[in-house]
């Protein structure tokens, strides 16, 4: 493992000759989404016969990946993103968990030369074969769990993104199914905290505002990684009331995710500037 860890330390920083080198090809693969897969299509619990676990702690899981000849993986994902360390291979194709072909190996302008480094992000459910009859596939996958806070980010920025195209469906579907929401005290809204999943949020906090505004938008976002899967998101609210006035008011949404879902959300805001938008 040591020796490995120095391999991959010098091929990234210092792309010394005789360790593997990062393959300069386009292997495609299927990404999105983890917290949409099934957790019983982990890559461990689903091809147990082709993953070992060699290491694993709050930050990494490191696997032992083999292919026998002619051996077709079972479905999987890695829900993390990984460093591969392809030791051995021949040609191979890869499918999604409906049997599309993502890729084949003898499709590339070139063959592949091992051992090999390469990058994935999170790669959805898939299910390699090995074309090879006399080949195992070799490999080493560093799985990296501490970027669940990108991800957290990437999810937050979505959920705003969604909110500014009107696309409910796509932010009420960042939500985990128990959602626990505050608005801040002293907004009016705030009467019925909790509000206590996406559809309490939906009627009790969305379509009020719909009702009570002729248009409410969000400006200046700007997204705060945290600790213990955190994010803080300071901003502004654009309002127009029906009346036509206009309000820029400051405010700060404290979000909690857990498994690529939003499990708590606390505003804070200027309520005395959010109570004149309303009259």
């Amino acid at each position: 493992m040591r020796n490995f860890i120095i391999a991959i330390a010098a091929t990234v920083f210092f792309n010394v000759p005789g360790v593997a080198q990062e393959t300069k090809q386009e292997l495609t693969y299927k990404t999105g989404n983890p917290a949409d897969w099934p957790a019983e299509l982990d890559a461990v619990s689903a091809a147990p016969n082709n993953h070992e676990i060699l290491l694993e702690n709050d930050k990494v899981r490191v696997l032992s990946v083999t292919l026998a000849p002619n051996e077709v993986e079972k479905v999987h994902h890695h829900q993390w993103p990984s460093v591969l360390y392809v030791m051995q291979a021949e040609d191979f194709t890869d499918r999604d968990a409906e049997g599309n072909l993502i890729m084949d190996t003898r499709t590339l302008d070139e063959p592949l030369q091992f051992p090999l480094t390469m990058w994935k992000d999170p790669e959805a459910p898939h299910s390699a074969t090995n074309l090879s009859n006399t080949t195992p596939i070799k490999l080493i996958r560093v799985e990296l769990k501490n970027s669940a806070s990108n991800e957290n980010l990437a999810i937050i920025n979505g959920l705003y993104e969604s909110f500014s195209k009107g696309d409910v469906p796509g932010v009420l579907g960042r939500m985990d199914s128990n959602i626990v929401w505050n608005e801040a005290e002293g907004n009016s809204l705030a009467a019925g905290n909790p509000y206590t999943g996406p559809d309490a949020v939906l009627a009790g906090v969305f379509a009020p505002i719909m009702e009570m505004y002729q248009s409410f938008g969000l400006k200046d976002i700007e997204l705060h990684e945290m600790s213990n899967d955190k994010v803080l998101a300071t901003l502004y609210y654009d309002i127009t009331t029906k009346k036509g006035n206009k309000y820029q008011i400051q405010a700060a949404h404290f979000w909690t995710l857990q498994d690529g879902k939003i499990i708590k959300f606390q505003q804070y805001a200027d309520t005395k500037k959010l109570a004149e938008s309303e009259q």
